[in-house]
């Protein structure tokens, strides 16, 4: 049988023979001190239980791993990097009583940092708090990292890097920092981002923390101090994950990096996985069913991270408060964003046939109609293309979604002037007079819908969201009822539909352009001029919806205040209003016998005195037996 040897801290011998001997079998057991630097030279297999610091650890698990030794770790005050890394518990009984001296040793790998050895973690560059909260620290303990954080963020900037793996795969990005460890359980913030991995898997996960603004810094450190994180298996963009059995890691100037609370700097950081590489009996770390395999398989979860001309702005410039992406990054965007600005074929065909469509329901009072002639109409896309040229100051794209504008606008007001002309119906039913009063509320539809549209057109993943945006924004609809009014020549009716058409186009351009500034697809400086100007324009529209607004909030009040109210035995219903001097009160009359003109007269008295003001009353008498 191979020596069982326990290796010791001197320091503390007595808490050896006090605490430690009496739960070791001491028949095979035999003791040795530790002496600084006096390597011990016992033969393959022999069994050591060590009780010793870190700093005593880094000596002997090399030698350990030399000379094949299998290893029994027990707790130690001073040992808290390898406890750590290892897992080993803080309760010397339960360590204890898991060893077991006849068992087939586990072996692990060990990670290394530029040759130097790793129980715990490698931090490289500035991750300011790249560690999550563990649940045991207290509130008042992260409200406190916490600021100290958040005072640091205005001096946050990115560094170059250039990330090359064990298989050749390169990474030129942009990071604040990295943190590598051989298990994605070695630290708390490590283990809920990376998947489950077992103990002898040949390989070592890096973590690259890379946001592109303050804001996204901002965020996670909320995440990262107060919420423990997000989630295991999904990344936010802000950062990358490797796996690989050895990754290098170079920098233009030397970096700081610390491995297990140690600091060091370099310009270049070696990082390798030395595989079956320490032998352990006491085993509190998850190892694979199947003995010591790997598929050697790469993981390279590098997505969201910056390259290209992104990067080279990040590492330029201070981080900004919103993301400002690269022109190589939302390309694609801008291709589509310009064919959609064209008044081709198939816009000005579906303009008309949304037109004909809306000015059918319209005069056959069909709310089912109208909505079909909203996802048919085809306005939105120029409107979305002219807020991304209002807001990057682009005058050929903000030129050619005007032109399909108006031009898309011009044939809609033509074909249902003509129609209008043509279909023998003068009167205004409830679809063409609900299209007549914009007010506030409307603005606010198109805002919203501005920004839903902004956000699909960015997303290819939720484009499939623009019909609902369609029908919620109704553009087609206003300017066939605006065209029914110019068949008519009645210019109230041309100006109210006209009035919610502008109302939409310019919430739509100002929240559109707002949107893509917050994704990041303009700087401020430069978004800056159109912004004001749409502004300005929103403002100029939204006069007149002032007025509405406080005239629809003003019959709200009225007919809340009489509905349901009983006056002289005699109940109102079913109250309308229309403003004017004196106030116009159409009611139903609900009564038992039938009412003289003077009863008729007293209800009225008490209608104006409810409301305080005079009132012309339009009365139906309804006898309720």
């Amino acid at each position: 049988m191979p020596q069982l040897i326990l290796l010791y801290d001197t320091a503390c011998e007595a808490r050896v023979q006090e605490k430690i001997l009496p739960l070791l079998p001491k028949d095979k057991l035999i003791l040795h001190p530790w002496l600084e630097g006096a390597l011990p030279n016992w033969p393959e297999g022999t069994q050591v239980i060590t009780w010793l610091a870190d700093a005593a650890l880094y000596q002997v698990v090399p030698q350990a791993i030399a000379k094949g030794w299998v290893l029994g770790l027990l707790p130690h005050p001073e040992m808290l990097e390898a406890a750590k890394g290892f897992k080993v518990p803080n309760s010397l009984e339960k360590v204890v009583a898991q060893l077991d001296f006849t068992a087939e040793p586990i072996v692990v790998d060990q990670l290394y940092c530029n040759d130097k050895l790793v129980f715990n973690a490698v931090s490289i560059g500035d991750p300011f708090g790249l560690r999550a909260s563990s649940r045991t620290e207290k509130l008042s303990s992260r409200w406190r990292r916490f600021k100290l954080l958040v005072a640091s963020l205005n001096k946050v900037r990115l560094r170059a890097f250039t990330l090359t793996t064990d298989k050749e795969k390169v990474l030129e990005t942009a990071a604040l920092g990295m943190v590598a460890v051989d298990r994605g359980d070695a630290s708390a913030f490590t283990r809920r981002v990376v998947d489950k991995v077992v103990a002898d898997d040949r390989q070592l996960n890096l973590l690259i923390l890379s946001p592109r603004s303050l804001l996204q810094a901002f965020g996670f450190l909320i995440a990262s101090i107060f919420l423990g994180f997000l989630g295991i298996n999904r990344l936010p963009k802000y950062l990358g994950l490797i796996k690989s059995s050895a990754v290098k890691i170079e920098a233009n100037q030397p970096v700081t990096y610390i491995v297990d609370g140690q600091k060091f700097k370099s310009k270049i950081i070696q990082l390798r996985v030395d595989a079956a590489a320490l032998r352990l009996f006491n085993n509190f770390l998850e190892t694979s069913s199947l003995g010591h395999q790997t598929n050697g398989k790469e993981v390279f979860r590098v997505q969201g991270l910056p390259i290209g001309e992104a990067k080279r702005e990040l590492i330029a410039y201070p981080l900004p408060w919103i993301h400002h992406a690269g022109t190589d990054e939302f390309k694609d965007l801008f291709l589509i964003l310009k064919e959609n600005a064209k008044a081709s074929e198939v816009y000005l065909t579906l303009m008309v046939l949304a037109t004909l469509l809306a000015l059918t329901g319209l005069f056959a009072n069909s709310a089912p109609v109208i909505i079909g002639a909203m996802i048919l109409a085809p306005l939105m896309s120029p409107i979305i293309s002219l807020a991304m040229g209002v807001l990057r100051e682009d005058n050929s794209l903000m030129f050619e979604s005007s032109r399909s504008l108006l031009l898309g606008v011009g044939l809609a007001l033509g074909c249902a002037t003509v129609m209008t002309w043509l279909i023998p119906l003068w009167s205004i039913n409830d679809q063409i007079a609900a299209r007549l009063s914009p007010t506030l509320l409307d603005l606010g539809v198109a805002i919203i819908s501005g920004i839903a549209g902004a956000y699909a057109h960015s997303r290819a993943e939720v484009a499939k969201s623009l019909a609902g945006v369609a029908i919620a924004v109704a553009l087609v609809p206003p300017l066939a009822v605006a065209g029914i009014g110019i068949g008519w020549f009645d210019w109230a009716v041309f100006w109210g539909a006209f009035l919610l058409f502008l109302t939409n186009l310019a919430g739509i351009v100002l929240a559109a352009a707002l949107t893509f500034m917050v994704l990041g697809f303009s700087p401020f400086k430069l978004a800056r001029k159109g912004l004001v100007v749409s502004l300005v324009i929103v403002v100029l529209v939204s006069i007149p919806l002032v007025n509405s607004f406080a005239r629809m909030v003003d019959e709200h009040g009225v007919t809340s205040s009489l509905e349901g109210q009983v006056f002289h035995g005699t109940r109102l219903e079913d109250v309308r209003v229309q403003l004017g001097s004196p106030l116009l009160v159409s009611v139903r009359l609900l009564a038992k016998e039938p009412l003289s003109l003077v009863e008729v007269d007293l209800i009225k008295e008490e209608v104006e005195r409810t409301l305080q003001r005079p009132v012309r009353l339009e009365a139906f008498l309804v006898l309720v037996r």
